[in-house]
Protein backbone atom coordinates (compact mmCIF):
# COMPACT_ATOMS: atom_id res chain seq x y z
CA UNK A 1 0.00 0.00 0.00
CA UNK A 2 2.85 2.44 0.87
CA UNK A 3 4.25 1.98 -2.89
CA UNK A 4 0.79 3.03 -4.29
CA UNK A 5 0.93 5.89 -1.76
CA UNK A 6 4.08 7.12 -2.78
CA UNK A 7 3.20 6.84 -6.85
CA UNK A 8 -0.08 8.86 -6.40
CA UNK A 9 2.08 11.74 -4.58
CA UNK A 10 4.48 11.74 -7.57
CA UNK A 11 1.54 12.33 -9.47
CA UNK A 12 0.94 15.38 -7.63
CA UNK A 13 -1.52 14.62 -4.26
CA UNK A 14 -0.17 15.10 -0.93
CA UNK A 15 -0.06 12.44 1.67
CA UNK A 16 -3.47 12.72 3.23
CA UNK A 17 -5.26 12.76 -0.19
CA UNK A 18 -2.96 9.64 -1.78
CA UNK A 19 -4.01 8.17 1.64
CA UNK A 20 -7.99 8.91 1.52
CA UNK A 21 -7.94 7.98 -2.13
CA UNK A 22 -7.22 4.35 -1.59
CA UNK A 23 -9.30 4.22 1.53
CA UNK A 24 -12.09 5.51 -1.22
CA UNK A 25 -11.27 2.57 -3.48
CA UNK A 26 -11.11 0.34 -1.15
CA UNK A 27 -14.45 1.27 -0.01
CA UNK A 28 -16.29 1.72 -2.95
CA UNK A 29 -17.69 4.42 -1.51
CA UNK A 30 -17.72 5.26 2.39
CA UNK A 31 -18.47 8.33 4.91
CA UNK A 32 -15.57 11.18 6.24
CA UNK A 33 -15.99 8.38 9.59
CA UNK A 34 -14.94 5.16 7.34
CA UNK A 35 -12.42 7.08 4.42
CA UNK A 36 -10.67 8.33 8.32
CA UNK A 37 -10.78 5.04 10.05
CA UNK A 38 -9.73 2.96 6.66
CA UNK A 39 -6.76 5.67 5.31
CA UNK A 40 -5.75 6.95 8.93
CA UNK A 41 -6.46 10.09 8.35
CA UNK A 42 -7.14 12.27 11.10
CA UNK A 43 -10.80 12.54 10.99
CA UNK A 44 -10.46 16.70 11.94
CA UNK A 45 -8.36 16.68 8.27
CA UNK A 46 -10.82 14.21 6.23
CA UNK A 47 -13.11 16.52 5.47
CA UNK A 48 -11.12 19.27 3.64
CA UNK A 49 -9.03 16.19 2.41
CA UNK A 50 -11.96 14.68 0.40
CA UNK A 51 -13.03 18.26 -0.54
CA UNK A 52 -9.85 18.54 -2.36
CA UNK A 53 -10.20 15.58 -4.22
CA UNK A 54 -13.63 16.46 -5.26
CA UNK A 55 -12.12 19.86 -6.81
CA UNK A 56 -9.38 17.54 -8.55
CA UNK A 57 -12.44 15.49 -9.90
CA UNK A 58 -11.08 12.15 -7.80
CA UNK A 59 -14.20 10.82 -6.10
CA UNK A 60 -18.19 12.06 -6.47
CA UNK A 61 -20.12 13.36 -3.55
CA UNK A 62 -23.47 11.67 -2.46
CA UNK A 63 -26.31 13.81 -1.57
CA UNK A 64 -26.97 11.98 1.46
CA UNK A 65 -27.06 12.13 5.50
CA UNK A 66 -23.80 11.57 6.10
CA UNK A 67 -22.30 12.86 3.57
CA UNK A 68 -20.77 9.97 1.46
CA UNK A 69 -17.95 10.02 -1.29
CA UNK A 70 -17.37 6.94 -3.87
CA UNK A 71 -13.71 6.75 -6.17
CA UNK A 72 -14.25 7.72 -9.52
CA UNK A 73 -12.33 5.10 -12.40
CA UNK A 74 -8.92 4.97 -11.63
CA UNK A 75 -7.46 4.30 -15.42
CA UNK A 76 -9.87 7.51 -16.68
CA UNK A 77 -8.79 10.15 -13.60
CA UNK A 78 -5.32 9.67 -13.83
CA UNK A 79 -4.80 9.70 -17.70
CA UNK A 80 -6.78 12.85 -17.37
CA UNK A 81 -4.04 14.07 -14.70
CA UNK A 82 -1.18 12.68 -16.51
CA UNK A 83 -2.21 14.47 -19.55
CA UNK A 84 -2.71 17.71 -17.93
CA UNK A 85 1.05 17.56 -16.52
CA UNK A 86 2.22 16.73 -19.72
CA UNK A 87 0.79 19.94 -21.17
CA UNK A 88 2.06 21.46 -18.32
CA UNK A 89 5.34 19.82 -18.37
CA UNK A 90 5.74 21.21 -22.27
CA UNK A 91 4.66 24.46 -21.56
CA UNK A 92 7.18 24.93 -18.97
CA UNK A 93 10.09 23.10 -21.09
CA UNK A 94 9.20 25.51 -23.81
CA UNK A 95 9.55 28.68 -21.71
CA UNK A 96 12.83 27.46 -19.64
CA UNK A 97 14.43 26.88 -23.04
CA UNK A 98 13.51 30.61 -24.52
CA UNK A 99 14.48 31.71 -20.69
CA UNK A 100 18.23 29.69 -21.40
CA UNK A 101 18.40 30.30 -25.23
CA UNK A 102 20.36 33.25 -24.27
CA UNK A 103 22.43 32.29 -21.28
CA UNK A 104 26.24 32.47 -21.02
CA UNK A 105 27.80 29.28 -20.81
CA UNK A 106 31.14 29.37 -18.64
CA UNK A 107 33.35 26.86 -20.47
CA UNK A 108 34.14 24.51 -17.11
CA UNK A 109 35.97 21.26 -17.90
CA UNK A 110 34.82 19.20 -14.52
CA UNK A 111 31.13 18.99 -13.65
CA UNK A 112 29.64 16.62 -10.62
CA UNK A 113 26.54 14.67 -11.06
CA UNK A 114 24.21 13.42 -8.49
CA UNK A 115 21.01 11.54 -8.79
CA UNK A 116 20.04 8.13 -10.61
CA UNK A 117 18.13 9.75 -13.36
CA UNK A 118 21.05 12.30 -13.74
CA UNK A 119 23.93 9.85 -13.85
CA UNK A 120 22.08 7.43 -16.22
CA UNK A 121 21.30 9.77 -18.17
CA UNK A 122 24.98 11.40 -18.53
CA UNK A 123 26.61 8.52 -19.44
CA UNK A 124 24.15 6.42 -21.72
CA UNK A 125 24.47 10.52 -23.52
CA UNK A 126 28.44 9.97 -23.22
CA UNK A 127 28.45 6.28 -24.38
CA UNK A 128 25.88 7.30 -27.91
CA UNK A 129 27.68 10.32 -28.89
CA UNK A 130 31.09 8.77 -28.56
CA UNK A 131 32.66 8.55 -32.19
CA UNK A 132 36.02 6.43 -31.74
CA UNK A 133 35.74 4.41 -28.93
CA UNK A 134 34.25 3.78 -25.33
CA UNK A 135 36.64 2.48 -22.53
CA UNK A 136 35.11 1.15 -19.63
CA UNK A 137 37.03 -0.44 -16.32
CA UNK A 138 34.26 -2.33 -14.30
CA UNK A 139 35.64 -2.17 -10.54
CA UNK A 140 32.69 -2.95 -9.02
CA UNK A 141 29.19 -4.60 -11.25
CA UNK A 142 26.47 -2.89 -10.27
CA UNK A 143 26.60 -0.33 -12.84
CA UNK A 144 27.78 -2.68 -15.28
CA UNK A 145 24.72 -4.74 -15.74
CA UNK A 146 22.73 -1.38 -15.28
CA UNK A 147 24.42 -0.34 -18.21
CA UNK A 148 24.57 -3.56 -20.25
CA UNK A 149 22.00 -2.61 -23.33
CA UNK A 150 23.40 0.53 -23.79
CA UNK A 151 26.99 -1.05 -23.74
CA UNK A 152 25.68 -3.77 -26.39
CA UNK A 153 23.84 -1.14 -28.13
CA UNK A 154 27.08 1.07 -28.57
CA UNK A 155 29.65 -1.71 -29.43
CA UNK A 156 27.76 -2.23 -32.59
CA UNK A 157 28.64 1.02 -33.94
CA UNK A 158 32.06 1.68 -32.80
CA UNK A 159 35.02 -0.10 -30.45
CA UNK A 160 34.00 -0.87 -26.54
CA UNK A 161 36.65 -2.49 -24.53
CA UNK A 162 35.35 -3.54 -20.86
CA UNK A 163 37.85 -4.26 -18.06
CA UNK A 164 36.51 -6.15 -15.52
CA UNK A 165 37.87 -7.32 -12.14
CA UNK A 166 35.44 -9.41 -11.40
CA UNK A 167 32.62 -11.70 -12.02
CA UNK A 168 33.93 -11.59 -16.05
CA UNK A 169 31.89 -14.81 -17.09
CA UNK A 170 28.84 -13.18 -15.89
CA UNK A 171 28.59 -10.47 -18.94
CA UNK A 172 29.20 -13.51 -21.78
CA UNK A 173 26.09 -12.83 -23.94
CA UNK A 174 25.45 -9.30 -22.42
CA UNK A 175 27.72 -6.73 -23.61
CA UNK A 176 27.16 -7.25 -27.59
CA UNK A 177 30.03 -7.15 -29.61
CA UNK A 178 32.26 -5.50 -27.06
CA UNK A 179 36.44 -6.71 -25.82
CA UNK A 180 36.10 -8.29 -22.79
CA UNK A 181 39.48 -7.90 -20.39
CA UNK A 182 39.71 -9.55 -16.91
CA UNK A 183 42.62 -8.36 -14.45
CA UNK A 184 43.19 -8.99 -11.11
CA UNK A 185 42.04 -6.18 -8.32
CA UNK A 186 45.65 -6.38 -7.24
CA UNK A 187 46.63 -5.11 -10.69
CA UNK A 188 45.02 -2.20 -11.06
CA UNK A 189 45.97 1.49 -9.84
CA UNK A 190 43.30 3.17 -7.79
CA UNK A 191 42.57 6.42 -9.17
CA UNK A 192 41.77 8.03 -5.71
CA UNK A 193 45.03 9.48 -4.66
CA UNK A 194 45.02 11.87 -7.77
CA UNK A 195 41.69 12.59 -8.25
CA UNK A 196 41.31 13.51 -4.71
CA UNK A 197 44.45 16.05 -5.43
CA UNK A 198 43.49 17.16 -8.86
CA UNK A 199 39.41 17.46 -8.30
CA UNK A 200 38.25 20.32 -5.60
CA UNK A 201 34.50 19.01 -6.07
CA UNK A 202 35.54 15.84 -3.49
CA UNK A 203 35.38 16.65 -0.58
CA UNK A 204 38.68 15.80 1.67
CA UNK A 205 38.19 12.52 4.05
CA UNK A 206 34.69 12.12 2.67
CA UNK A 207 34.40 8.19 1.83
CA UNK A 208 33.78 7.07 -0.94
CA UNK A 209 34.50 3.72 -3.64
CA UNK A 210 35.29 3.84 -7.19
CA UNK A 211 32.97 1.40 -8.69
CA UNK A 212 33.61 2.33 -12.98
CA UNK A 213 35.59 4.09 -14.89
CA UNK A 214 34.63 5.72 -19.00
CA UNK A 215 36.14 6.92 -20.86
CA UNK A 216 35.11 8.21 -24.28
CA UNK A 217 37.57 9.02 -27.61
CA UNK A 218 40.16 9.56 -25.15
CA UNK A 219 38.62 12.85 -24.46
CA UNK A 220 36.09 12.28 -21.96
CA UNK A 221 36.01 10.77 -18.93
CA UNK A 222 33.66 9.78 -15.83
CA UNK A 223 34.09 8.40 -12.72
CA UNK A 224 31.14 6.61 -10.97
CA UNK A 225 31.69 6.36 -7.32
CA UNK A 226 28.98 5.39 -4.33
CA UNK A 227 29.54 7.27 -1.09
CA UNK A 228 27.57 7.43 2.09
CA UNK A 229 25.27 9.99 0.72
CA UNK A 230 24.80 7.99 -2.41
CA UNK A 231 26.43 8.14 -5.63
CA UNK A 232 28.38 10.26 -8.04
CA UNK A 233 29.02 11.28 -11.22
CA UNK A 234 32.58 13.66 -11.57
CA UNK A 235 32.86 14.08 -15.60
CA UNK A 236 36.29 15.68 -16.76
CA UNK A 237 37.20 16.97 -20.17
CA UNK A 238 40.85 18.11 -21.04
CA UNK A 239 42.36 18.50 -17.82
CA UNK A 240 45.29 16.45 -16.01
CA UNK A 241 43.17 13.57 -14.77
CA UNK A 242 41.84 12.99 -17.96
CA UNK A 243 45.59 12.21 -18.26
CA UNK A 244 45.86 10.27 -15.63
CA UNK A 245 42.96 8.39 -16.63
CA UNK A 246 43.82 7.84 -20.07
CA UNK A 247 47.45 6.35 -18.83
CA UNK A 248 45.93 3.78 -16.04
CA UNK A 249 43.26 2.46 -18.63
CA UNK A 250 46.81 1.84 -20.94
CA UNK A 251 48.63 -0.03 -18.32
CA UNK A 252 45.25 -1.99 -17.11
CA UNK A 253 44.56 -3.11 -20.41
CA UNK A 254 48.38 -4.41 -20.93
CA UNK A 255 48.23 -6.25 -17.82
CA UNK A 256 44.78 -7.57 -18.49
CA UNK A 257 43.84 -10.79 -20.86
CA UNK A 258 41.59 -11.45 -22.76
CA UNK A 259 38.04 -13.11 -21.54
CA UNK A 260 36.72 -13.33 -25.69
CA UNK A 261 33.98 -11.47 -27.04
CA UNK A 262 30.78 -10.39 -25.29
CA UNK A 263 28.94 -11.89 -28.09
Amino acid sequence: MSGITEHLMQLGLSEYEAKAYIATVVLGEGTIKEISDESKVPRSRAYDVMVRLLEKGLVELGNTNPRCYRANDPAEVFGHLIEDMEKARDEVVKALEELGSTAERRDNPIWTIKGEWAIDHKVAEMMESARREVVIISIHNDYLRRYAKIVAAVSEKRPVTVVILEGSGDFIGMLGWSRLLCISEGKLSPPEPFISNAMESLDKGKEYDVELIMVCDREVSVILSKERSGHRAIISSGTVVDYFINRMMDLTIMEAKECGQSR
